[in-house]
């Protein structure tokens, strides 16, 4: 049985080094969800992008504009249109880092994924464990990259909150690796509070089980 940790979700639609935007299908988003870890990583390639899904867009098409006003469309007229219209569903990608020569960097790559490389959603086996595993220092370096982020087109507190919350449960409900990502939130926000108390808030509220104080 092929590893979930392998299964492609999408192609990269566009890409810039800070982040890229994936095509799929609608079939394709049974697994994906606000900010899933994914990795863009061309065929026959050893390196990769990682970044985690900030925001899904469906676009219309004048099809669905008509249906929409129709009163009591078909069930099957909706299935079809949802399986097989042309219209990809488009997921966008804030990059946390990449690895190149065996070697995994928390940072913006050299150069972004190119068109059409395969996207893959990280969630099983030793993969999430080695991206969000703390340096010596006990630091999670990626996270600055999602501070960072433009505040008018990425809501980093979700973000981070939904980040947190899916690498604990993938990683085993691991309550020491989701304190050390919330004592590093506290050092890194510590002249912020505007975006760490609701951040605290929202993370005690999504994990009611650690001692998370806001």
């Amino acid at each position: 049985m092929m590893d979930r940790a392998q299964v492609e979700i999408g192609r990269v639609l566009r890409a810039s080094t800070a982040g890229f935007a994936i095509g799929c299908r609608v079939s394709q988003l049974s697994q994906p969800a606000f900010g899933s870890l994914v990795k863009a990583k061309p065929l026959g390639s050893e390196e990769c992008v990682y970044g985690l899904i900030y925001d899904m867009h469906i676009d219309d098409d004048q099809l669905i504009q008509r249906l929409v006003m129709t009163e009591n469309p078909r069930a099957e007229i909706i299935e079809d249109q949802r399986q097989n219209r042309m219209l990809p569903v488009e997921m966008s990608v804030l990059t946390v880092g990449y690895k190149q020569d065996g070697r995994l960097i928390h940072g913006l790559p050299p150069r972004p994924p190119l068109n059409l490389d395969p996207v893959q959603l990280c969630v099983e086996g030793d993969e999430v464990r080695e991206f969000t595993e703390p340096l010596g220092t006990g630091a999670l370096p990626y996270l600055r990259l999602i501070l960072r982020a433009p505040a008018n087109r990425v809501p980093v507190d979700q973000l981070l909150v939904a980040h947190v919350r899916d690498v604990y449960r993938l990683r085993g409900n691991d309550q020491v690796w989701a304190l050390t990502a919330v004592e590093e939130l506290i050092e890194l926000l510590r002249s912020n509070y505007e975006l760490l108390v609701p951040t605290l808030e929202a993370l005690s509220t999504a994990l009611p089980e650690l001692p998370i104080g806001a």
